[in-house]
């Protein structure tokens, strides 16, 4: 299996340092750097005005925020970093405007004059040598401005435009996309991934000069179609103000179901890929060009002497210094294994003791790997099927929203 070019990673936006990222990356192998297909940021268009507009009653100001819906963004000075990884190492690097709420403005305004800013503020980046970035606007790209001003960029949906059919990933390729970023039901729906593959096949061999990939989302923990993202999204934008997590709304939703870590305690609170075996990921390799993994929230930075190495870790005490001797060695079950940073001189590195220390792990067992072929293609609708509790000793859950599911999970954990 060919793994140039498979992996999405994010830029930890939520770090104070404006260097550490660059250094993580510059101390990476040849082999890591060579897996990554590009490294995805955030930043945010601004744009301040007064002006009666068609809405207004009278002339007012008018603050214009527009961008990614995480709440963090890249600093100027981690930018600079990310077009240095982008020119020193040939990764290349994603602007991310994933916010689906657009400011009326954007559409709007008098004289067009904030789309023309936000506009401008692109073809900043673009003069910089950006040539991927995601929108989350259908408008724009069916309207072909920005395909004519900016002809080398490649352009992603966000998975928050929920993409879950062969049809639908046409018909956004059709409205300009390159890069078509999946739902995350499509993790557990490989019925649905083949019939995907087959329009993007057929779609390619119709237009062979065009930048056509798939991306998936494997791993986020968040609950299969969640009914709080929207209005979570809308309020995490104004994460260094109020922080969504340490809110009481948030009481209601995540942090029920999910450990004090925030990961799910057993599979079908999620739509992650929990691949078992290098069998299991091929197949999907098979059907999917990019996975995906989020992480630009996270603040952890590893502490200690050394040097500072992006690869791949799991419990944050193992380390593989690329997704290609992960495969080799069969570092199974290889759903463990997330993108990470660490001081690996710190870590286990030695594929025997690796070896050893997975060589118990639930998943290789004959129930474990029976749960994994089921998950493959369950298609979420966990209230017909119920392995996952039955597997982890838990009474029957028609959906995450009952008010009994915290006494159902004392103790549990997969």
């Amino acid at each position: 299996m060919n793994l140039a070019k498979r992996f999405s990673i994010p830029h930890r936006d939520n770090w104070p340092s404006p260097s550490l990222y660059y250094e993580a990356i510059n101390s990476s192998t040849h082999q890591f750097k060579e897996e990554i297909y590009d490294i995805y940021f955030g930043a945010k268009f601004r744009y301040n005005y007064r002006e009666k507009e068609a809405w207004d009653n009278y002339p007012k100001p008018h603050e214009v925020l527009y961008g990614n819906v995480m709440g963090v963004e890249a600093t100027n000075e981690q930018i600079d970093n990310l077009f240095r990884i982008q020119k020193d190492f040939g990764i290349e690097i994603s602007l991310t405007i994933n916010q689906l709420n657009v400011p009326i403005e954007l559409y709007y305004s008098k004289n067009d004059r904030v789309l023309e800013a936000f506009i401008n503020w692109l073809q900043e980046f673009y003069d910089r040598g950006l040539r991927s970035c995601t929108l989350a606007n259908n408008h724009l790209m069916r309207s072909g401005v920005l395909h004519k001003r900016f002809p080398e960029m490649k352009w992603k949906n966000t998975v928050n435009q929920q993409v879950s059919t062969a049809q639908q990933v046409l018909d956004y390729l059709y409205l300009g996309y390159n890069v078509v970023q999946l739902d995350r039901s499509l993790n557990r729906n490989m019925d649905e991934l083949k019939r995907i593959r087959e329009a993007v096949d057929e779609y390619k061999e119709r237009y062979p000069e065009k930048h056509v990939k798939t991306c998936m989302l494997v791993w986020e923990d968040c609950m299969p179609s969640c009914p709080f993202k929207r209005e979570h999204d809308d309020l995490q934008m104004h994460l260094r103000k109020i922080n969504y997590e340490l809110n009481p709304w948030s009481q209601l939703t995540c942090k029920t179901w999910r450990d004090v870590l925030g990961d799910n305690t057993i599979p079908r609170f999620g739509t992650n890929c929990y691949w078992s075996s290098v069998d299991t990921f091929n197949e999907y390799a098979e059907l999917v060009d990019i996975f995906k993994y989020s992480g630009r929230l996270s603040p952890i930075i590893p502490q200690g002497n050394g040097t500072l190495k992006a690869g791949w870790l799991f419990s944050n005490r193992v380390a593989a210094d690329s997704f290609s001797t992960i495969i080799e060695n069969k570092f199974e079950p290889l759903y463990l294994w997330i993108f990470g940073t660490g001081i690996f001189s710190q870590l286990v590195t030695d594929p025997e003791i690796i070896q050893s220390g997975l060589s118990n792990n639930f998943w290789m067992t004959d129930q474990g790997k029976k749960l994994e072929r089921v998950l493959m293609n369950c298609k979420n609708q966990c209230h017909r099927c119920h392995l996952c509790e039955k597997t982890f000793g838990i009474d029957d859950i028609q959906s995450i929203l009952e008010p009994e599911i915290p006494a159902k999970l004392i103790g549990k954990k997969h």
